[in-house]
């Protein structure tokens, strides 16, 4: 009676008003959809994308939004995060208006969300923008930043009375290192550029450059959904890593990561952000002067270090630097964070510790107002293909898209529902992870922990406890 009673126990609760949810982006689930990143596909550029079977029609969110929309709802969310296809509306440079088909169907989209009780959560560039402006060089260029507003008051003017949180960029200082400096997604360059991360003095490299007009345009589409007078907070998704040196030099570049990758971006909207938004996945370990996977940490499949730890002291870092140093309370938003695990040993016990994390931030003090798991179904993860599963729910390329629900599902389902993690779904999930250890599973990146691969390697899961712990 008593092991019961202690293993039912309620270890964390969430308040009423907190929200759970899930987020996807265009790219990645939106069928029937040209543009620059299937167009790099086809180019070969893109490991684990056409050794998948009919890999271009990605998850048909497009056609049948219904079959991730009514999972959504079955999960017991609250929130439903999405982004609107640049492409779709601007299809060239020339286009004068928007077209009005794909208008009509993201406002059908919309209404599909509202009609399942769940808010909207709009993303205006996640990864993505047309092929003409890349020929234009991208956020290199102040230009880049009227083409951006042009973009952005057209969902304004269509939609912002439907939508209930502005995410304005998504991983603004992912895409300017993946594109400017690691060339392995569509960029001008098409090439390794490592120079192009540093400064020369006043010369900016284009890294901080692109950066820099991303920030205008943040700013710019902020003040103009404001002066619409939409209610609704606007706030930016940040990928933010907890970066980690061991000896000197490599606690110095460390640190010189930190600053550039989790803390540029925020310092230059700051002023206009009405909630911290963050993307984390993991830790990232520094050897010399580049990321290296270590012996010291469990990786997820796509070469993430597992570290709810981690994440417990960026979100105390960020709220140190942006509310108790300028004298602010801005709120939190998890707007993603997840792992890939086609195995599903991991993924409830790293749900589980997050969110450990995430509420022990709360109790002391930080307010967080929600929490969006990456992802709900398996799909097309940028450069690296279809290796990784980041979903909650098994895609079957091979028959019509059948969605299984793994158990990540089920537990995210009890937790949205009842606002709260139990000692026992700790315990259980955890058993998943040493069950699992010596075993097998694939691993999608190469041994410099960066390298995408077609077919996974196998590698064995680790005795290593990462559970959070404070």
């Amino acid at each position: 009676m008593m092991s019961f009673s202690l293993q039912a126990q309620t270890i964390a609760q969430f308040p009423k008003d907190f929200f759970f949810g899930v987020a996807n982006a265009p790219v990645q689930v939106e069928d029937q959809l040209e543009g620059a990143w299937i167009h790099h596909a086809r180019d070969g550029k893109i490991p684990a994308f056409y050794n998948y079977v009919n890999p271009e029609e990605r998850i048909r969110f497009w056609t049948e939004p219904e079959r991730e929309l009514d999972m959504a709802q079955e999960l017991g969310l609250s929130v439903f995060r999405l982004g609107l296809s640049w492409k779709r509306l601007f299809p060239s440079k020339d286009t004068k208006k928007p077209d009005p088909k794909v208008i009509k169907r993201y406002k059908e989209i919309f209404q599909m969300i509202k009609k399942r009780n769940m808010k909207i959560m709009v993303s205006l560039f996640h990864h993505a923008e047309p092929d003409w402006t890349i020929k234009e060089k991208s956020w290199v260029k102040k230009s880049m930043v009227n083409h951006f507003m042009r973009f952005s008051k057209t969902v304004v003017d269509n939609f912002g009375d439907d939508i209930d949180y502005w995410v304005t960029f998504n991983e603004s200082n992912l895409y300017a290192l993946m594109t400017q400096v690691v060339g392995t997604w569509p960029s001008y360059h098409q090439r390794r550029r490592p120079l192009s991360f540093f400064n020369l003095g006043p010369i900016k490299g284009s890294y901080e450059r692109a950066l820099k007009n991303m920030a205008r345009g943040h700013n710019q589409i902020y003040d103009y959904i404001k002066s619409k007078g939409h209610k609704a907070p606007i706030g930016i998704a940040q990928n933010v890593g907890d970066y980690v040196g061991q000896k000197w030099i490599s606690k110095y570049f460390a640190g010189v990561s930190k600053r550039k990758m989790n803390y540029k971006f925020y310092d230059l909207v700051s002023k206009k952000m009405d909630y911290i938004g963050v993307n984390y996945y993991g830790a990232e370990v520094v050897k010399g002067t580049t990321l290296a996977l270590s012996k010291d940490y469990e990786y997820s499949d796509s070469g993430r270090a597992v570290s709810p730890n981690g994440f417990y002291k960026v979100i105390k870092e960020l709220h140190k630097r942006y509310n108790l140093k300028k004298k602010r309370n801005l709120p939190f938003i998890i707007t993603e964070n997840g792992v890939a695990d086609e195995k599903g040993w991991l993924r409830s016990s790293y749900m589980v510790e997050h969110l450990l994390a995430l509420n022990t931030v709360m109790k002391e003090g930080i307010k967080v107002l929600g929490y969006m798991a990456w992802s709900l179904s398996d799909n097309w993860e940028w450069a690296d293909g279809y290796c990784p599963k980041f979903g909650m729910v098994a895609v079957d390329r091979s028959n019509n898209l059948q969605r299984t629900k793994r158990d990540g599902f089920f537990l995210y389902q009890k937790i949205s529902k009842t606002k709260k993690i139990t000692a026992s779904q700790r315990t259980e999930s955890w058993k998943k992870v040493l069950n699992a250890v010596g075993k097998d599973r694939a691993f999608c990146r190469s041994k410099d922990g960066e390298t995408a691969l077609n077919e996974p390697r196998q590698v064995k899961v680790r005795d290593i406890d990462w559970r959070f712990k404070k």
